[in-house]
C-alpha cells in the first residue's frame, strides 16, 4: 500500500504545480534557514583582536579543531612547551627532594605549598625572600623560572638543568666568569624573552611608568609563529563546499601561510625571526615593538622590520655602546645558537643558490615529523640533505673520493666537515649553520674552530693544513703552515688553555668526548682536570662532564697500573666553592697518572702565560 500512496501523491504534486513549487520553496527556505543558524553560531574568527598586532591569529586549540594529527605532531615538540604557566603538569624541576641550590653564599630553596611552587632565596646575613613560580621557560636543556610582581615578570638566577638533574645558578649557563653577583642574570622577561618564546608578543609599555601589560596570542612557539593569521582561513572552513574543493586540490586556502610552500627566501625568515637575533628596522621602531608589538607576520619581509645582528653590529646608547662581535668568532661567523639565520645567509648553498634552490631549514628539518630534538628525521641525520642538491656525490665512490676519508661506518659524514658543532647554545654545542669548507688556515690567522682538528684534536693545527694541502691540493694551494710555534702544538690542549672562553668550553666538550671522535682517555683525563680551575663557570660544566663521561673512562687506563678508579669518583661539581671544587680535583689527581697530570699542568700553565686578556661577557 505504500508504493501505491506514494504515486498517488507524486501525480496530485503533477497535477497540482504549484503544489510542487510550494514544497521546493518551503526546502529551500529550511536549508536557508539552517544555513543562516550555522552562520550564526560558528565562531566569528576575523573579529579577535581587532585593532592588535596579533588581529585574526588563532590559538592551537582553534587549529586542533580541523588538524588533530598536526596538533599532535606539533604538541610533541620542545616548541609547544617553550613558555608555560607553572602547574603540577608542566613544571619539571625538583621541588620536593633534591630541592637546594648553595652559591655564592646564598641558598636556594624550592618547595610546594598549598599547591604553588616557590622559590626562597637566602642571603649570607640571614634575610630571605620567596617568590612564586608563575611561569617556566625551557623544557629540553634547562627549565628557568618567572615570578610575576605587579604584573611584570622577572626571571629568577636559579635554573634547573634538566640533563643532569640538578639546580644550577644561570652563571652556569652563560659566559660570564666568576664573581660575587649572584642576581646577574635576574632579569625583565616582559622587554626581552616573549619575543622569540611566544607567539605575537605586545609589551603594551608605558614609557612614563615603566611598567609592562604584556599579552602574547599564545604562551611557547605555537601553529601562529610559522603560519601567520589564520582568521579568514578558518572562517572559509566553515563551510563544507570550501572545505570539499580543498580537497579536491583548491588552493584558495585564505591567509594562512604554509612556508614549504613560500619563496626560499621569505621561507626562511619564518624561522630566521626567532632563530636570527636582530635589531629593529630602523632602531626608532623600538618605540612600537615595546608598545604595540611585534608586526612580522609570518610570509612577510623580514627586512621591513628588523636587521639581523652581525659582528659589525654595535647599538649606541646613553649607557655606553653595546657591541656584539664577542657573538660571533673572529671571521664573523656565529659561535651561539639562535643566529642560525646569519648562518645561513653566510653559506655558499644560500648564497650561490639559484633563487628558488636556495638552501631553508626545511631542506634538513621537519617540524612536524622526526625527532623532536631537532625536528629532524633520521634519514636527515645522515647525508642525504646534502646529496639531494649535491647529486654527483650520491655514490658511495663518489663521496670517498670526495671526502678522501672513506664511506664505512665510523667515516666523517657531511656535517662533519662541513657543519661542525663549534656553535655554543644552553649547556651544548650545536652544528654552525655557516656551511662551509674546512678551513684550519683560519684558526692559525683568526683562532676560529676547525673541523679538522675537531676529530684529530691531539694533532696540531699546522699538522691539519699540511694534510690539506697534501689532499686537496688545488683547493689549499695558496695556504701554508702557521710560524706561530704554538699551532704546532696538539689544538686540544692548545685551544683549551690559549683560547678565549668560548674556544675553551668548546675544546673541553670535544676532548670530554662529545667531538666526532672520543680522543684516548690518558691523554685527555689530564688536561680536563686541569680545565676544571678555569675561572668560566661553564668551561668547567663541560671540563667536569668529560672527566665523569662514561665514554671517557671506558677507554684506555687512567692510572700507571693500568686500572681504573673503582668505585668510580663522583662528577666534580662545577658550581661549588673554590674550595669544594680543589678538594674534588685532588681526588681525581691522585687516580690519574701522575706524571701526566704535572706534564699536563706545565703546559697549561706555559700556554696561558701566552693567552691575552680575553675576558668576555656573552649572555643572551
Amino acid at each position: 500500500m505504500g508504493g501505491e500512496d506514494a504515486a498517488a501523491e507524486r501525480r496530485t504534486l503533477i497535477r497540482n504545480p504549484s503544489t510542487l513549487v510550494r514544497c521546493a520553496v518551503a526546502t529551500v527556505l529550511a536549508a536557508a534557514i539552517v544555513a543562516v543558524i550555522v552562520h550564526a553560531l560558528r565562531p566569528d574568527y576575523e573579529s579577535l583582536r581587532k585593532g592588535r598586532v596579533d588581529e585574526d591569529y588563532l590559538t592551537s586549540q582553534d587549529c586542533k579543531r580541523c588538524h588533530e594529527d598536526r596538533f599532535a605532531s606539533w604538541a610533541k615538540t620542545y616548541h609547544s612547551r617553550m613558555t608555560q604557566e607553572a602547574r603540577a603538569g608542566s613544571v619539571q624541576g625538583d621541588f620536593t627532594r633534591d630541592n637546594t641550590l648553595d652559591y655564592m653564599g646564598v641558598r636556594a630553596t624550592m618547595d610546594v605549598r598549598d599547591g604553588r611552587h616557590l622559590m626562597s632565596l637566602t642571603s649570607p646575613d640571614g634575610k630571605s625572600r620567596t617568590y612564586t613560580i608563575d611561569r617556566t621557560v625551557g623544557s629540553r636543556r634547562i627549565e628557568q623560572y618567572l615570578t610575576k610582581e605587579a604584573g611584570q615578570y622577572t626571571r629568577l638566577p636559579v635554573a634547573y638543568d634538566l640533563v643532569n638533574r640538578r639546580w644550577m645558578s644561570l652563571n652556569g649557563s652563560f659566559f660570564y666568569p666568576d664573581g660575587d653577583n649572584f642576581y646577574r642574570h635576574q632579569t625583565q622577561w616582559n622587554s626581552n624573552c616573549v619575543f622569540c618564546h611566544n607567539v605575537k608578543a605586545q609589551p603594551h609599555l608605558d614609557f612614563a611608568s615603566g611598567k609592562f601589560r604584556t599579552e602574547v596570542t599564545e604562551l611557547g612557539i605555537a601553529c601562529g609563529a610559522c603560519h601567520g593569521k589564520a582568521a579568514k582561513h578558518a572562517e572559509l572552513a566553515t563551510s563544507p563546499l570550501n572545505r570539499y574543493a580543498w580537497h579536491l586540490g583548491g588552493t584558495a586556502r585564505g591567509d594562512v601561510v604554509s612556508p614549504g610552500k613560500l619563496p626560499d627566501e621569505r621561507s626562511l625568515m619564518v624561522c630566521g625571526h626567532c632563530h636570527g637575533q636582530r635589531v629593529p628596522e630602523p632602531l626608532k621602531r623600538i618605540e612600537s615593538l615595546m608598545t604595540e608589538g611585534d608586526p612580522f607576520n609570518a610570509g612577510d619581509d623580514l627586512a621591513r622590520f628588523y636587521q639581523p645582528v652581525t659582528q659589525a653590529t654595535v647599538l649606541k646608547s646613553a649607557h655606553g655602546d653595546v657591541s656584539f662581535a664577542s657573538r660571533f668568532w673572529a671571521n664573523g661567523s656565529p659561535r651561539l645558537s639562535a643566529y642560525e639565520y646569519q648562518g645561513i645567509l653566510r653559506s655558499a648553498c644560500y648564497g650561490n643558490g639559484k633563487v628558488g634552490e636556495r638552501v631553508t631549514c626545511l631542506n634538513c628539518h621537519t617540524p612536524h615529523r622526526g625527532d623532536p630534538k631537532g625536528l629532524i628525521t633520521e634519514e636527515n641525520r645522515g647525508d642525504a640533505p646534502c646529496v639531494k642538491c649535491h647529486e654527483k656525490l650520491g655514490a658511495n665512490a663518489a663521496r670517498d673520493a670526495h671526502s678522501m676519508h672513506g664511506t664505512a661506518a665510523g667515516s666523517p659524514r657531511c656535517y662533519d666537515c662541513h657543519m661542525p658543532k663549534v656553535v655554543y647554545g644552553v649547556m651544548t654545542f650545536h652544528p654552525t649553520h655557516d656551511i662551509s669548507v674546512p678551513a684550519p688556515q683560519l684558526t692559525a690567522a683568526q683562532g676560529v674552530p676547525n673541523a679538522c682538528n675537531q676529530c684529530h684534536m691531539e694533532k696540531s693545527v699546522n699538522w691539519a693544513i699540511t694534510q690539506t694541502r697534501r689532499m686537496w691540493p688545488q683547493r689549499y694551494k695558496d695556504t701554508s703552515p702557521s710560524a706561530n710555534v704554538a699551532f704546532n702544538l696538539p689544538e686540544g690542549p692548545r685551544a683549551l688553555f690559549m683560547g678565549d672562553a668560548v674556544a675553551r668550553a668548546l675544546a673541553a666538550d670535544v676532548m670530554g668526548g662529545n667531538g666526532p671522535r672520543k680522543p684516548d682517555t690518558a691523554w685527555a683525563a689530564p688536561f680536563l682536570l686541569e680545565a676544571f680551575s678555569d675561572n668560566y663557570p661553564v668551561v668547567r660544566y663541560f671540563a667536569a662532564n668529560g672527566l665523569a663521561a662514561k665514554g671517557l673512562a671506558a677507554k684506555g687506563s687512567m692510572t700507571e697500573s693500568g686500572a681504573l678508579p673503582k668505585p668510580a669518583l663522583p662528577k666534580p661539581d662545577y658550581l661549588g666553592t673554590s674550595a669544594a671544587r680543589e678538594t674534588a680535583a685532588d681526588a681525581w689527581r691522585k687516580v690519574l697518572d701522575g706524571k701526566a697530570v704535572t706534564q699536563s699542568r706545565q703546559l697549561a700553565d706555559a700556554m696561558r702565560r701566552q693567552r691575552k686578556d680575553v675576558d668576555l661577557e656573552v649572555g643572551e
